[in-house]
């Protein structure tokens, strides 16, 4: 989806200055100094009514390279930076997909890469190949799984951040979600009936390293004037595989909702809310994957990774049996 940039050259902000963005929400015009300082404390707020954040917590921030990631860095480097007793660990996953020209990710790696330099922020790159065997791509053209590479893709970015936060000792995984994003996925967890997914239920086994999300309230449009008013780099170009027939449809609806309904992505946040505080869900116990240990579903005995893994290295050595004959 493109995002507008507005500049508003007849309005101004209150404090006087020329205003270059609107709040279509509260009608309220930002310079540049007070739209910037005005996010930043929106996410402080947001860490703040989540509990997000706690003093000695080591957080690793997933940095895609994209806007939402970028902005989410210089955000919590700032807060660290005001705070001196929280520690931050970056990691930026290469899923290795080949496009003509090279790797999708190499350019998005060097704006991870700036930008967590930026604030001394400790960055690791960690690739597919290296810890299920084989790029996206492999996978991909294995056929190992149904439905999208999007599918596979997630089960194994979740995996591989979760890994290297263990490898270096992270208490919590901060992630770049903003408010359309969430939305979108309430939506969807609604219009499935998917009542757990729709309370978050990612801390149902203590072995998942809790995630946080400081951007949760803050919009995408806002987000990208954000990194254009800082003057930040990040991948435009989306992923070749990036198609999500369910998620454009309920993209494309809220949009045509919120512009005759106020606030509607903050409302579908508040709905999640209030469910999590008023309704009280057991404890799931989990599988324990019998490859790696790892929590699986209740009803299965090996984890999607492992899955994946089994099926595509059986693939891949089935074609060299049939090579060397």
């Amino acid at each position: 989806m493109m995002i507008i940039i507005y500049k508003m050259d007849r309005l101004f902000c209150e404090c006087g200055e020329k205003a270059v963005y609107l709040d279509n929400n509260s009608g309220i015009s930002y310079c540049k100094k007070c739209f910037l300082n005005y996010i930043y404390k929106k996410a402080v707020k947001t860490i703040k009514h989540y509990n997000m954040i706690e003093i000695g917590d080591k957080i690793l921030l997933a940095v895609s390279g994209g806007k939402d990631s970028i902005v989410l860095v210089d955000i919590m480097g700032k807060l660290a930076k005001k705070l001196q007793k929280i520690k931050l660990f970056a990691v930026t996953i290469d899923e290795g997909i080949e496009i003509e020209g090279g790797n999708y990710r190499n350019e998005a790696i060097e704006y991870a890469r700036v930008i967590t330099q930026k604030y001394s922020i400790p960055h690791k790159v960690v690739s597919y190949r290296e810890l299920f065997g084989g790029s996206l791509t492999e996978y991909v053209k294995a056929n190992v799984y149904k439905g999208s590479a999007c599918s596979v893709c997630g089960v194994f970015r979740r995996r591989a951040i979760n890994l290297i936060a263990e490898e270096l000792g992270a208490n919590k995984i901060a992630t770049g979600h903003n408010k359309d994003d969430e939305a979108q996925t309430i939506l969807m967890n609604v219009l499935r009936g998917d009542l757990e997914r729709i309370l978050r239920l990612n801390n149902i086994s203590e072995e998942f390293i809790p995630r946080i999300k400081p951007l949760r309230r803050i919009s995408e449009r806002e987000i990208a004037m954000y990194a254009y008013l800082k003057g930040y780099k990040f991948q435009i170009n989306e992923c070749p595989y990036s198609h999500d027939a369910i998620r454009d449809k309920v993209r494309d609806v809220l949009e045509q909702v919120s512009t005759q309904i106020n606030g509607v992505y903050d409302a579908l946040l508040n709905f999640q809310d209030k469910l999590v505080n008023y309704i009280t869900i057991h404890q799931v116990t989990l599988n324990k994957c019998i490859y790696c240990g790892k929590p699986t579903s209740p009803k299965s005995k090996i984890c999607k990774p492992c899955e994946y893994k089994l099926e595509f290295t059986k693939k891949i050595n089935y074609i060299h049996s049939n090579e060397s004959l």
